[in-house]
């Protein structure tokens, strides 16, 4: 694994002299954007230098080690790749290419095997065909090109991908969510390494604290639920099962040639486990705002601050749904909320639906009085963006009140999450994105909905509860 993360060269066989192919130069770009110190090699026959480097005819042509190679070549000519692999004493070769057992053509899907047995006879690890490779920011390594700069940040999530989309996806979403990431290996077919081999890796990798996985399917069961129990009995492991429908079924055999499986086994499978399930893409990132930012919590009492009665009411119900609960607040922390709260217009009861946002000082009392009640575990604040024209005052006042919760949340005992949601003017959508920016640098969970967020909180909860009771 230490050859995979960690290269000292990296060869790009089939790089593209076209500075307008996004696919052919793509990889080559992420890495000299992401800073990367090793040698880089691109092989290209008809071209002497591309973006600056020098270009080599063939991968035997190269005069210094390589360690692992990228393949953008077509299908049928990767079995001649692999046989240069082995006499270049390149350790492995990440099969970018697609084309291959995916296709559902037969002669595919046995250039799959042949790829595989001759790889072994070489000693190659493989790693695909048809994904994305590698993300290790700790080694200045990705597979993607213009991210932004948050992502080149290291950090403590790992993430296993079946799908190049979704883990390209989730580092970009998750960058700007404070999230960030220690590797992710988008592995598409897996003909050689396959998600047993990552999820063991990520259970002993000591940068490693949390894991996340989207898969399509497996290769062998009954290794893959030893890898799960294994690393799910030391980490918090949260996985996204694809093709869970006849439909989606169907669509991930085509996209990575992956029998998907029974629903039901996957069901008890994961549960048995103790890894945390989810159902989209937008919740698995909720779930890892939710282990990056929040301690493991006392109990389900939330106390809900914030919106005005209708978001307040909405707020209740979604929180009690989620299997959270909203105790009513002491009658004399009511009348302390009282003494600088309108009686019209507001309540007290929790949710407090107070508008007091863009008043600082009574905002920062009120949550401190709500953190006062032994009662309450976790504050959930709620904004509603747009219903007024955030400009000028309204923009100045806004922030203002965003770093008021941002210092209020640093001095009080209960922990404190964020939701943010916007129905305005579309112009006004970079405000609401730097007060999001705001909280998440300060260290605050943030959600973009109270169903999300009441959603990843209970079942945050549920994860530390089940764990209390083993």
């Amino acid at each position: 694994m230490e050859y995979i993360f960690q290269p000292r060269s990296i060869a790009l066989v089939g790089l593209t002299s076209d500075p307008n192919n996004w696919m052919g130069q793509g990889f080559l770009k992420g890495l000299l954007e992401f800073g990367y110190s090793g040698q880089i090699y691109p092989i290209n026959p008809k071209a002497s230098q591309i973006l600056g480097l020098k270009a080599y005819p063939s991968l035997r042509d190269v005069p210094g080690p390589v360690d692992h190679v990228i393949s953008l070549i077509p299908a049928p000519l990767t079995p001649q790749l692999i046989e240069d692999c082995g006499a270049k004493g390149v350790r492995v070769v990440h099969l970018f290419t697609a084309g291959f057992g995916e296709t559902g053509v037969e002669n595919r899907k046995r250039l799959e095997g042949e790829l595989l047995a001759m790889a072994r006879r070489v000693g190659v690890r493989l790693i695909g065909p048809n994904c994305m490779g590698i993300h290790y920011p700790k080694s200045q390594i990705t597979f993607d090109m213009g991210l932004p700069e948050e992502a080149k940040e290291s950090g403590n999530i790992s993430f296993l991908s079946q799908s190049g989309a979704n883990a390209g996806m989730l580092i970009r979403l998750g960058s700007f969510r404070g999230l960030r990431f220690n590797k992710v290996i988008s592995y598409g077919n897996a003909i050689d390494l396959n998600e047993s081999d990552f999820l063991e890796h990520f259970a002993a990798d000591p940068d490693t604290k949390i894991i996340a996985a989207y898969i399509e399917g497996i290769k062998d069961g009954p290794r893959f639920r030893r890898a799960l129990v294994e690393a799910a009995a030391v980490k918090p492991v949260i996985v996204l099962k694809g093709g869970r429908t006849v439909a989606g079924a169907g669509a991930a055999s085509s996209h990575t040639g992956a029998l998907s499986g029974s629903e039901e086994i996957w069901s008890m499978l994961l549960k048995q486990a103790g890894a945390i399930r989810v159902y989209s893409l937008d919740e698995l990132g909720d779930m890892l705002v939710a282990f990056s930012y929040l301690p493991p919590l006392a109990g389900r009492n939330v106390g809900v601050i914030g919106g005005g009665g209708r978001a307040s009411v909405e707020a209740a119900a979604i929180c009690e749904s989620a299997g959270l609960f909203v105790p009513t607040l002491p009658s004399e922390i009511r009348s302390q909320l009282s003494e600088f709260m309108p009686v019209a217009g507001t309540s007290v009861r929790n949710p407090v639906d107070t508008f007091n946002f863009f008043v600082p000082q009574e905002l920062s009392r009120t949550l401190e009085l709500v953190a006062s009640h032994s009662g309450i575990d976790l504050l959930v604040f709620q904004q509603e963006l747009g219903m007024i024209t955030l400009d000028g005052l309204w923009r100045a006042l806004l922030l203002t009140g965003v770093e008021a919760l941002i210092e209020t949340a640093s001095r009080i005992e209960k922990p404190m999450v964020a939701v943010f949601r916007y129905r305005g003017r579309p112009e006004d959508i970079s405000l609401l994105t730097e007060a999001e920016q705001r909280c998440v640098k300060a260290g605050l969970a943030v959600f973009p909905s109270m169903e999300r967020a009441a959603l990843a909180i209970s079942r945050f909860i549920s994860y530390h509860e089940t764990r209390n009771s083993a």
